[in-house]
This record gives C-alpha cells, structure tokens and sequence, in this order.
C-alpha cells in the first residue's frame, strides 16, 4: 500500500501536525520555504483576521493560517479528491468548524456569493492551478480580474502566488503591488 504523503504545519497551535497531500498530479503544495516566507512576512497580521485560500488543495496554506491566530478560513476547491482530502485535514486537525468554511466548485464562478458575508479584516492568498499543457497566462488573467472585484475596505492584503516569470501589474484594481519574493520557479506579490 502506498504511503499518503503529508506536510507538517510549520507554526503555530498545530505545528507539527500532518496534513495529508492531495496527489501530485491533481495539486502542487506550496514549498515550505516560501510558506515560511510567508507567514514570517505575515506575522502578527494573520492574528485575528479572516483568511481566504481561494484554490486550497490540501489546505495547507489556510489551515497554517487558522493555526497562527486566523479567526476564520474559507477555502475553495473545485477538484472532487483534493476536497476531500482538504475536508479531511480539517476534520483532524481544526476541531472547532465554526473557524472554517469549505465551498466545493470553481474558485472563478463561486467567490462573488461566497465573500458576500466575509467581514474585515481579511487575508486573500491566491495559487491558481494551471496545467503545463495551458496558457498559464489566462489563469492569472482570471486570478487579475478577481483580484479586481474584492473588497479594498475588507481585504487588507491580496497575496498573489505564482510562476516566477510572469510578470506583475503595479495596480491590480484598488489594491497596489507591494513587493514580490521569488523562491526559485515560484513567487510571492503582495498587494495591499
């Protein structure tokens, strides 16, 4: 039987808690470098605050959220095996269900009604899925132009994970391009 590969929460109430991998070629985990990078950027603003993990996978980006002081996540899954893995970790790991929300289908389609009661302040990360076989570039031009519907007066920072080539707009809306960490192949932009 083949081993479920997991990834350690890295700080927080559950650090060192696994959390189970949807598989490699269904999801790409986030590097544990650049969610170091991350949540130390982050720090003492991830306290108290709403956080949206718009293409979640696994989880593992919004859950290290709830586990460093986040007092809600809503994550977004469209594929059926990482939701369930996603739903998972959750059921293990996060007790209370009061802290999170889970919304099953496109991220592109269901993020307008979902953030209707989403209160501020509020953290969105975005990783958008690409296949290799694509035009990445339409995935971040979807990803741009949901950046541009958001909330200035709720969403306090919009964190933009992606391919280390593409490049990055000054202004995405009302939010403005803060600065960017590139990790290898991928990158963070911050927007505030």
């Amino acid at each position: 039987m083949a081993k479920i590969p997991t990834l350690k929460i890295i700080g927080g109430i559950y650090k060192g808690r696994n959390l189970q991998m949807a598989p490699l070629e269904i999801t790409r985990s986030s590097k544990a470098i650049l969610k170091e990078s991350l949540f130390n950027t982050l720090s003492a603003e991830i306290v108290g605050v709403n956080f949206v993990e718009f293409f979640a996978g696994s989880g593992s980006i919004g859950i290290e959220a709830l586990s460093r002081g986040a007092k809600f996540a809503l994550f977004f899954e469209q594929n059926k095996k990482s939701y369930e893995v996603l739903e998972s970790n959750l059921t293990q790991i996060c007790q209370n269900k009061a802290q999170y929300q889970l919304i099953f289908g496109d991220t592109f389609k269901h993020y307008k009604t979902a953030l209707k009661n989403i209160q501020s302040p509020c953290i969105g990360y975005i990783d958008p899925p690409f296949d290799v076989r694509e035009n990445m570039e339409d995935i971040y031009i979807k990803s741009f132009v949901m950046v541009q519907d958001l909330e200035p007066k709720i969403f306090k920072f919009v964190i933009l994970e992606h391919h280390s080539t593409l490049a990055i707009p000054e202004r995405i809306g009302a939010f403005e391009h803060i600065k960017t960490r590139a990790f290898g192949k991928s990158s963070l932009s911050y927007f505030g």
